[in-house]
C-alpha cells in the first residue's frame, strides 16, 4: 500500500513539474482525415500540358505550389500579390509533402498515403536526378532535367516561369500598362517595367545545378520509407531502385565543402553575403586555431562553372553560398539516415564528412544563439521563414533524442551534434518562438510570418491578413514538439520531457486550439513562403558586401572595383579576412553603395521579390502537428 502510495505521489509531482495536467482540446474525428483528403485530391493524377493562358503545365504526381510576388503595401500591389501564381513543378514541395505525411504516420498515428499517392510522386522524382554523370547519382535538383540536343547536356528550369517571361514578347505589354496606370495602378506598372527589364537575367538565373536541400531532402524521405518497408513495399522499393548509389550524395559534400581556411581558391571562396552573416563563427574558429568545413547550397565548384555556364547551368551570381536552412536539412539527412539503418554509420568514419557534420551544426547553433546574426534575409538565402527553419532543425533533435533514450546514438560526433542543437533549440530557440506567440480568446495561441502583414487600407492604415498564419503555426508547434517531446519506438507514442515549461505546453496547445478551429474555416489563406529568390530587395545583393576576390568568368582579374560590369563576372570573399581589416571594409562603399548593416524586413515597399508559396505543404504540417500532438502521452 504505502509503495503504491509513494508511486501515485510521485507520479503526481512528476506530472505538474513537466507540466501536462492539462486538458487537450477537442479535434473533431473528420478534421485531420479532411486535410489528408485535400491534399491526396490536389497530387496531380497525369500529365497537363502548357496551354499559353490557359493551362500551366503540370507534372504527373507532384503537389501544386506556385510562384508569387511579394507585393505589399498600397491595396493595388496587395492584389497583385494575391492574383499573380505561376505553378512551379518543383522536387521541394512533392518531397516535403511526402515526408510529412510519412511522419504523421510515424509520430501521430495517421492512417498511411495510398500506394497509388506515394509512388506517383516517387516515380516523378526521377525527373530530378543528375543526368549529367556517367553513373547512377542521388544528386538532385529543385526543377527537372531537361535534355538540351544542341548542347548535349541535361538543365533545369521552371517551365511555367520561362513561359510566363517568354509571353510577354507576344503581348500588347504597353496596351496592358496604360490600361493598368487608368486603373490607378501605376506601382504596378513600375514593378512591371523592372522585371521585364532584367528579363534576361532572371532566365539566366533559372538554369541552377543541382543542390544539397533537395539531395538531403530525398535521403531523409528514404530513410523515413526504409523505417516503414514494411508498411509500405512498394514505395520503398521503388525510391531504392532509383538510390543505388547514396555514396554518389557524400561524394559531392566533400567535393562542394565550403573551406574558408584552405588555400584551395576554388573552395574558399564564398558569396560576401554569407561571409558577412558568419563572420564571427569564422574569427571564433580561427581564434581557437580549428579548421572548417561547412555544407554550401550548390553541387558546382568555380571551375565547373567556368564550363557548365555556356551549358546554362550555373550558380546565381556565379558563386557558392552557406544557407542555414540548407545547411538543417542535410544534418537531418545525414543523421536519420545512420539511425534509420539506411546507410552506415561507417560514412562518418572519413575525417571530413565528420567535420563537415560537426561544423555545419555548430554554425546552425551559432545563427540560432545569435538570432540569425541579425541578418536573417542572408543566413536564410532561399528560405525566408524563421520558424519553417527552427522545424528542420528540431527534427535532428527529435530523432537523436529517440536513439539517445535507448542508448542508440552509434557515434561520439552524434553525441555532440545532439548536445549543441538541443541547448540552442531549448533556449534561444524556444524563447525567439515564444516571444513571437499571439494570443486570442479561448487560450488559442498563433504566430504569423510575414506574407500579408505588410499592407495598408485606403486611408493608410495597417491591414493585417495572416496569409501564412497556418503554416507558421503549425511549424512553431511542430518545432517545440520535436524540441520538447520525445518518441518510443517500443510504444508509437511520445512523451513530454521532465521539465517541459508550462509556457511551452500551453503554446502548443493553444496552437493546436487555433489549428483545428481555424484550418479550414475559410477565413485564412494556405499559403507560406518555403522558398524565394537569395535577393529580397536591392540591399541583399550581394555587391554591396565586402569582397576581396572580383574576376571575369574565365579568371581574368579585374581592376576597376567601382563598376559592376557588363560581362558575367564573380564576386566574392576568398580565403579568411582578419576581423579589423574587414571592419574597414564595411566602412567602405562598394560599387558606390555603403554596405547594408540592418535587415528592414520583407514588407518594405522597395522589397519585391518572387517567392513560393504551396496549400498541401500547409496542409500536411498542420497534419502533422495536430496528430503528433494528440498522440503524446500525458
Amino acid at each position: 500500500m504505502k509503495r503504491s502510495q509513494t508511486y501515485l505521489s510521485l507520479t503526481i509531482v512528476c506530472m505538474l513539474f513537466v507540466g501536462v495536467v492539462f486538458s487537450k482540446p477537442q479535434v473533431s474525428a473528420t478534421f485531420v482525415e479532411k486535410l489528408l483528403e485535400l491534399t491526396a485530391d490536389d497530387q496531380t493524377k497525369k500529365d497537363q500540358p502548357y496551354v499559353p493562358l490557359k493551362e500551366w503545365h503540370r507534372a504527373k504526381g507532384v503537389y501544386s505550389s506556385g510562384v508569387k510576388l511579394n507585393f505589399n503595401g498600397a491595396l493595388d500591389m496587395a492584389e497583385a500579390r494575391r492574383l499573380f501564381d505561376v505553378f512551379d513543378n518543383n522536387m521541394f514541395v512533392t518531397s516535403w509533402v511526402t515526408s510529412t505525411l510519412l511522419e504523421a504516420v510515424k509520430y501521430g498515428g495517421t492512417p498511411a498515403p495510398s500506394n497509388e499517392q506515394l509512388t506517383l510522386s516517387i516515380q516523378a522524382f526521377s525527373n530530378y536526378h543528375d543526368k549529367n554523370q556517367q553513373y547512377n547519382t542521388s544528386t538532385m535538383s529543385f526543377w527537372p532535367l531537361v535534355f538540351n540536343s544542341t548542347l548535349n547536356y541535361w538543365s533545369c528550369a521552371p517551365d511555367n516561369l520561362v513561359a510566363t517571361f517568354d509571353i510577354t514578347d507576344e503581348l500588347p505589354m504597353n496596351v496592358i500598362e496604360a490600361l493598368l496606370k487608368v486603373l490607378g495602378m501605376e506601382n504596378l506598372v513600375d514593378e512591371i517595367e523592372f522585371l521585364l527589364r532584367d528579363k534576361d537575367m532572371y532566365l539566366r538565373a533559372f538554369h541552377i545545378p543541382p543542390d544539397f536541400d533537395d539531395t538531403f531532402i530525398n535521403l531523409g524521405l528514404g530513410a523515413l520509407l526504409f523505417e516503414q518497408r514494411k508498411l509500405l513495399p512498394e514505395a520503398w522499393s521503388l525510391w531504392q531502385s532509383q538510390n543505388t548509389n547514396l555514396t554518389s550524395v557524400f561524394t559531392a559534400l566533400k567535393k562542394y565543402a565550403y573551406r574558408p581556411f584552405s588555400s584551395d581558391p576554388n573552395v574558399n571562396t564564398i558569396d560576401p553575403r554569407t561571409y558577412f552573416y558568419i563572420r564571427k563563427f569564422l574569427d571564433k574558429a580561427k581564434a581557437d586555431g580549428g579548421d572548417i568545413a561547412l555544407v554550401t547550397t550548390w553541387i558546382q565548384s568555380i571551375e565547373e562553372l567556368r564550363k557548365l555556364f555556356y551549358l546554362n547551368v550555373g550558380m546565381p551570381f556565379q558563386l557558392n553560398n552557406v544557407d542555414v536552412t540548407v545547411a538543417a536539412n542535410t544534418i537531418y539527412g545525414i543523421t536519420s539516415s545512420i539511425l534509420s539503418g539506411l546507410v552506415s554509420p561507417d560514412v562518418l568514419a572519413d575525417p571530413v564528412l565528420e567535420q563537415i557534420y560537426i561544423n555545419t551544426s555548430s554554425l546552425i547553433a551559432f545563427v540560432i544563439k545569435t538570432n540569425f546574426t541579425g541578418r536573417p534575409d542572408l543566413a536564410l538565402t532561399y528560405y525566408p521563414s524563421q520558424i519553417e527553419f527552427y522545424w528542420f532543425v528540431s527534427r535532428t533533435v527529435s530523432a537523436l533524442a529517440t536513439a539517445a533514450q535507448t542508448g542508440s546514438i552509434p557515434l561520439v560526433v552524434m553525441e555532440a551534434v545532439y548536445n549543441i542543437l538541443k541547448n540552442a533549440t531549448q533556449y534561444e530557440m524556444t524563447k525567439a518562438i515564444l516571444a513571437q506567440a499571439k494570443s486570442e480568446q479561448s487560450e488559442k495561441v498563433y504566430f504569423d510570418d510575414f506574407l500579408g502583414d505588410g499592407d495598408v487600407t485606403h486611408d493608410h492604415k495597417p491591414l493585417i491578413r495572416g496569409e501564412d498564419r497556418i503554416f507558421t503555426t503549425a511549424m512553431a508547434a511542430n518545432a517545440l514538439m520535436n524540441t520538447w517531446s520525445i518518441f518510443d519506438e517500443s510504444t508509437g507514442k511520445s512523451h513530454w520531457r521532465l521539465g517541459t515549461p508550462q509556457t511551452v505546453l500551453r503554446t502548443i496547445m493553444g496552437c493546436i486550439t487555433w489549428l483545428t478551429q481555424h484550418t479550414l474555416d475559410g477565413n485564412y489563406d494556405p499559403w507560406n513562403a518555403f522558398f524565394s529568390g537569395s535577393a529580397k530587395d536591392m540591399l541583399s545583393l550581394p555587391f554591396w558586401y565586402p569582397a576581396n576576390r572580383f574576376e571575369y568568368l574565365n579568371g581574368t582579374a579585374i581592376k576597376d572595383w567601382s563598376t559592376i560590369p557588363n560581362s558575367t563576372f564573380l564576386y566574392g570573399v576568398s580565403g579568411y579576412i582578419q576581423p579589423d581589416a574587414y571592419n574597414a571594409m564595411l566602412t567602405q562603399p562598394h560599387f558606390g553603395m555603403p554596405t547594408p548593416l540592418t535587415f528592414p524586413g520583407y514588407n518594405t515597399n522597395s522589397s519585391i521579390f518572387p517567392f513560393w508559396s504551396s496549400a498541401p505543404y500547409t496542409y500536411t504540417t498542420t497534419v502533422l502537428a495536430v496528430s503528433k500532438f494528440m498522440n503524446i502521452v500525458g
